[in-house]
């Protein structure tokens, strides 16, 4: 009998939705934060890829799937993921870990992995006992499921990134292990709802990380499933 999990509930985006004139999709950190208009859906209304935007510089903005999805083979990876962050909780869907103390001393990085990815996790996300299915695109990553991965030197905004092509954030393959949901209620612009559909960016495997790297900038990560160490 499968082991029913209360998850973090999404907060539902405030009634400021769309981005200030010419602001070219240039939300603030607190728009990303959960409750922010950045969560929604309708904060990304008008938003399209710029198709092999390449700054010149090392990294890309706004890039599209083709361009991230040959980075992400050349990287070695088998999947691609949007990402956010929302700090840790005490009280995480995994049987209401405490998503510091769960990673404290193993070098992993505690997520929320998008309702879609998770099994029984259709609906409000309030469950999450094991891997939901890997297909149409979706792999599913159900609590306590690992994986390892890095960030793309690439973000979905219309600003160049922060952090600088050749920081650390980008050369280390970071692993992470799913302790939460990000339901799709309240995250309608990042974390889909059921298998194979995709978010506002195309994607279709999400991760809010609880405490990301510093120099962290909503980046697509690239990552392979593995097994867990313990």
């Amino acid at each position: 009998v499968p082991v029913v999990c209360l998850a973090r509930l999404g907060v539902p985006a405030n009634n400021s939705t769309g981005p200030e004139p010419n602001s070219q999709f240039h939300p603030s950190p607190e728009d990303l934060l959960p409750g922010g208009r950045a969560r929604g859906a309708e904060y990304w209304e008008n938003y399209t890829v710029d198709e092999g935007n390449d700054s010149g510089s090392g990294y890309y903005h706004n890039p599209s799937i083709q361009k991230l999805t040959s980075i992400m083979r050349g990287m070695g990876y088998d999947n691609l993921a949007t990402s956010t962050r929302y700090g840790d909780t005490c009280c995480a869907s995994c049987g209401s870990v405490n998503t510091a103390e769960l990673v404290k001393g193993t070098g992993f990085y505690a997520v929320a992995a998008a309702e879609s990815m998770q099994a029984n996790g259709i609906g409000d996300g309030h469950y999450c006992t094991s891997s939901g299915p890997s297909k149409g695109g979706t792999t599913g990553m159900g609590c306590l499921s690992c994986a390892r991965g890095k960030f793309l030197k690439a973000h979905p905004f219309s600003y160049p990134l922060w952090a600088q092509p050749q920081d650390a954030i980008f050369e280390k393959e970071l692993k992470i292990v799913v302790a939460d949901t990000c339901p799709h209620q309240g995250n309608e612009g990042w974390c889909p709802r059921r298998t194979g559909q995709g978010n506002k960016f195309g994607i279709k495997n999400h991760f809010d990380f609880t405490n990301p790297p510093a120099k962290y900038d909503n980046y697509y990560f690239a990552w392979t499933k593995m097994e867990c160490p313990w």
